[in-house]
């Protein structure tokens, strides 16, 4: 279980955050970044500066930000469940209050207008909340541990998995029902972003990178095309990747990182490392910032630029860094120290009043969990 949600915070997908930055007064482009030594820190986007930080529980990971800045969404034990990975929480930036929503959880995925909240307690469904009441709201069945995203018109979920796969899944939110299922070759890894009204599926066969493009009207997958992106693993068997859409291309990325499960890496680690930056018009691919490995790589919210952690090494020879790139070359533009840790982070648009600023402590609002442990 711990692995599959170390895993699950490469492949749930969030909202595109341009929009936010208009619709937020005052709103401030930043990094949400947890590491294991209980804290949630809040970076701002622009110079990677320190604005504060929340102390929370130990090992969180996967945070995340309601669509209007108020609400963060985050993974940590529970306190019922010290050993256990993970429950997923709600912090109100207001009040500084963490809540306990459901245990155990993948990440949480928040629809566009705020409304509802996806996760999963494992292959048994995805759970839905209300995300400002927090209260349960009807299971939608489906077979699988999902990667999950929401269409821009929040009509749409789509969740790719290996379970019972690989398959694209379809699910209708408005119905709460899994509408069809589109298989990929066995073997397969897939991952998945929207891009305007289309959703684009990509896999690595181990070889070359696939991807198919996707509405919610497709109803079979025809070939894909085929992009060249020279991450293989040692026996050709496919590659698990990390994917984000920036500034209207696709962003392919081995994650690397010690608190992570190992990657399959190449003979050659140099054509592994950096990323792949593919124009989906041309199927054209550029291999940039060669040479840097990197845990994760997450988009600024107008896609010019790009963050990446880099996790240096696990006996501390190496530190570990915060990144900010040019999103079209490569560039490394910033870079920031971090403490050796576990690092997770996402990029969000907060309100200016409720960024913390220095050492903030969250209390517990006492709420239950909702729902059971089944």
């Amino acid at each position: 279980m711990k692995r599959f949600l170390l895993l699950s915070a490469l492949l749930v997908l969030t909202s595109p955050l341009r929009s936010l930055v208009a619709q937020i007064k005052d709103g401030r482009e930043v990094i949400l970044a947890t590491r294991w030594n209980h804290q949630l820190v809040v970076l701002d986007a622009r110079s990677l500066k320190e604005l504060g930080h929340f102390v929370i529980g130990e090992l969180a990971m996967n945070p995340s930000a309601s669509p209007d800045g108020r609400t963060l969404f985050i993974q940590q034990p529970a306190p019922s469940e010290p050993h256990a990975c993970c429950a997923l929480f709600s912090l109100d930036l207001a009040t500084g209050s963490m809540c306990q929503i459901v245990f155990p959880s993948s990440p949480g995925v928040v629809s566009g207008d705020g409304r509802l909240l996806f996760t999963q307690r494992g292959a048994v469904g995805v759970e839905v909340f209300d995300a400002q009441k927090l209260t349960r709201l009807p299971v939608i069945k489906a077979p699988g541990n999902y990667g999950l995203s929401i269409s821009p018109d929040g009509r749409w979920l789509f969740g790719t998995t290996v379970w019972q796969g690989p398959s694209l899944d379809i699910f209708d939110i408005e119905r709460g029902v899994l509408v069809r299922r589109l298989r990929l070759p066995d073997g397969l890894l897939p991952r998945g972003v929207w891009l305007g009204n289309k959703f684009y599926l990509y896999a690595h066969d181990g070889k070359q990178g696939n991807i198919w493009s996707v509405t919610p009207d497709t109803t079979e997958l025809v070939a894909p095309k085929r992009v060249a992106i020279p991450i293989t693993a040692r026996d050709n068997s496919p590659v698990g990747q990390g994917m984000v859409a920036a500034g209207g291309r696709l962003i392919v990325y081995e994650p690397v990182a010690w608190w992570l499960h190992p990657a399959r890496r190449a003979q050659d680690e140099e054509t592994s490392s950096g990323f792949f930056s593919v124009d989906l018009s041309s199927g054209d691919v550029a291999h940039l910032a060669s040479g840097i490995d990197f845990a994760q790589l997450l988009p600024s919210a107008d896609g010019r630029y790009l963050y990446g952690i880099n996790a240096g090494a696990v006996d501390g020879t190496r530190p570990a860094s915060l990144l900010k790139l040019d999103g079209r070359t490569g560039a490394v533009l910033k870079r920031r120290a971090l403490p050796k840790d576990s690092w997770f982070m996402s990029v969000a648009v907060l309100p200016e009043s409720l960024i913390p600023r220095g050492e903030l402590m969250t209390t517990s609002c006492q709420k239950r969990e909702s729902g059971d442990r089944n």
